[in-house]
C-alpha cells in the first residue's frame, strides 16, 4: 500500500470519493455537486488550502484524508485565530479496519504540526469517533448553524 499526497491529478477520484462519503453518512443526493466538488478541489489543492492524503492499492485510491484552514478572530485560548478542520476522512467499505484512516489520520496531525497551528476542529461521524478521541479530541457542543 501507498501513501502520498493528492495532486491535481487525483480531482476527480476526490470528488467522487467526497460524494460516497456524503452518501455514507446519510446525506441525501438532491443536487449535483460535481461541478462545485472539482472546482473546489482544483482550486484548493493548487494554491495549498487544502491538502490531502490518499491510500492507494493496485493503482486505486482506497481512502483519503482531508485538511483545511480558517481564521478567527483571536481569543485567549487561540491567540493566532488560526485552526485547521480535517475533514473528508473516508475509506472504501472493503478496507475499513485495517488501520488505514489511522495512518492517514497519522500524516494530517504531521501537516498541521508543520505548520504550527494550535486550534484543530472536525466534525465526525459516529464510525470516526472513536479514531479522534485516542488522539486526545473530545466532543464540544454549542455551535449553532443556519442553512439560508
Amino acid at each position: 500500500m501507498e501513501f502520498r499526497k493528492a495532486n491535481i491529478n487525483d480531482v476527480m477520484e476526490l470528488v467522487n470519493l467526497r460524494k460516497q462519503q456524503l452518501l455514507d453518512e446519510g446525506s441525501k443526493p438532491d443536487k449535483n455537486i460535481d461541478i462545485e466538488l472539482k472546482e473546489y478541489f482544483s482550486k484548493k489543492i493548487v494554491n495549498n488550502n487544502f491538502i490531502a492524503w490518499l491510500a492507494i492499492e493496485n493503482n486505486e485510491i482506497i481512502a483519503t484524508s482531508g485538511l483545511c484552514f480558517y481564521e478567527l478572530p483571536p481569543n485567549f485560548s487561540n491567540p493566532s485565530g488560526k485552526v485547521a478542520y480535517i475533514t473528508n476522512m473516508y475509506t472504501k467499505n472493503n478496507y475499513r479496519r485495517k488501520g488505514i484512516a489511522t495512518k492517514l489520520f497519522e500524516k494530517i496531525i504531521d501537516e498541521i504540526k508543520l505548520m504550527d497551528y494550535n486550534v484543530i476542529r472536525l466534525h465526525a461521524s459516529k464510525d470516526g469517533k472513536e479514531l479522534y478521541k485516542k488522539y486526545g479530541f473530545y466532543d464540544s457542543e454549542g455551535f449553532m448553524h443556519l442553512i439560508m
